[in-house]
């Protein structure tokens, strides 16, 4: 009875909220997509030295400005042959300053740590087994000593952690965290059956934890963060110190876009190979289809083959969008604390975007 009484007050919350923000104008006034010159190492450039089509980043930008569209959004930046050429922040323009939740694209951040974890030799192999990694957190979970790291990384360790009931559970739990995780009921065999879930990405941290004896926050901080000139950033950890490897990463949209960058660049970035090309493909490569939806799915990316790209994708509508072949980063943020009744549907703007790259 509980449980539907607070259903039916968020659906009223929603309703009220979706009202008032029809009813007047929220966002701020269409003033263009020029970027803003920042010393943060961005080139900027035009949309017609980049050769696009301004006339479609502009009905894009329209979009995401409009009062009855793309409610939440943040920031949309779109970034050609490496140059900034476009952004827009339609309710707070110092929003350009300011860190962002970008939820579930926190998963692709730790795909990227992996693989260098991998490269630097503080991970052995995607055949791996957990087990091995850390045994002391496999007592009374024998069964599940199988699950290797690929296993995880694929999203196939055959556990029963479901994302509506124990994702809050391990933001708050006060005991060891990775063993939350393995502690749910062992559904199917590990490497069977695709199931996305926060728990498998946590399983990662605490691996590249152990294995590197930083945690995975202070691992990315030097070996991704701080070599992208990326200063300013937050990333959350379970009360034990494991780093969660699903969700809590705070980046501000134009350091998410050096990201898109970086993996456009095959992992290369002022001369230095952050992270190997090899498993930037793998990890983009389709390594299975979701459970939910059926979409293309690699090592913590979405695979669009349609668009021969892929994309990080957060709740709320938080997006990392990359399409090698054309050169193009697109980076869309939204207030993720939100029902998906105010979502959008963000390829819409990828449609326009991906099209005016001529």
């Amino acid at each position: 009875m509980l449980k539907v009484l607070v259903n039916t007050i968020l659906i009223l919350l929603v309703a009220g909220l979706t009202s008032c923000l029809h009813d007047g104008e929220l966002k701020l006034e269409n003033n263009g997509f020029v970027p803003v010159n920042k010393s943060d190492n961005w080139v900027i450039s035009t949309p017609e030295n980049e050769n696009m089509d301004a006339g479609l980043l502009n009905k894009a930008y329209d979009l995401v400005y409009d009062d009855r569209r793309f409610l939440m959004a943040r920031s949309l930046l779109v970034i050609r042959n490496g140059k900034l050429v476009a952004e827009a922040y339609p309710y707070d323009r110092t929003d350009i300053d300011r860190i962002h939740n970008i939820q579930s694209c926190t998963k692709t951040f730790t795909s990227l740590m992996a693989g260098i974890a991998l490269q630097k030799g503080h991970l052995d192999s995607l055949t791996q087994k957990l087990s091995d990694i850390y045994p002391g957190h496999f007592t009374g979970f024998e069964d599940k000593e199988d699950i290797t790291l690929y296993d995880a990384l694929s999203m196939r360790t055959g556990l029963e952690f479901n994302n509506d009931t124990n994702t809050l559970g391990l933001y708050q739990t006060e005991e060891s965290s990775v063993e939350f995780v393995l502690s749910k009921d062992k559904l199917y065999e590990p490497g069977t059956v695709f199931h996305y879930n926060d728990g498998s990405p946590h399983l990662v941290s605490g691996a590249i934890q152990q294995g590197s004896g930083q945690s995975l926050g202070d691992y990315a901080g030097i070996n991704l963060f701080e070599p992208l000139g990326i200063e300013e950033w937050m990333w959350e950890e379970a009360s034990d110190g494991v780093t969660f490897g699903a969700f809590s990463l705070f980046l501000k949209p134009r350091d998410m876009a050096k990201v898109g960058q970086l993996l456009i660049n095959k992992g290369m970035w002022d001369g230095q190979q952050l992270i190997d090309s090899i498993w930037i493909k793998k990890a983009t490569d389709i390594q299975g289809s979701a459970n939910f939806n059926g979409a293309s799915y690699g090592l913590y990316f979405w695979v669009f083959p349609s668009y021969k790209g892929y994309a990080a994708e957060g709740h709320g509508g938080q997006i990392l969008f990359v399409v090698p072949e054309k050169q193009l980063v697109i980076v869309y943020t939204a207030w993720p604390y939100t029902s998906s009744m105010l979502w959008d549907e963000y390829t819409e703007l990828v449609d326009i975007i991906t099209a005016a790259c001529k």
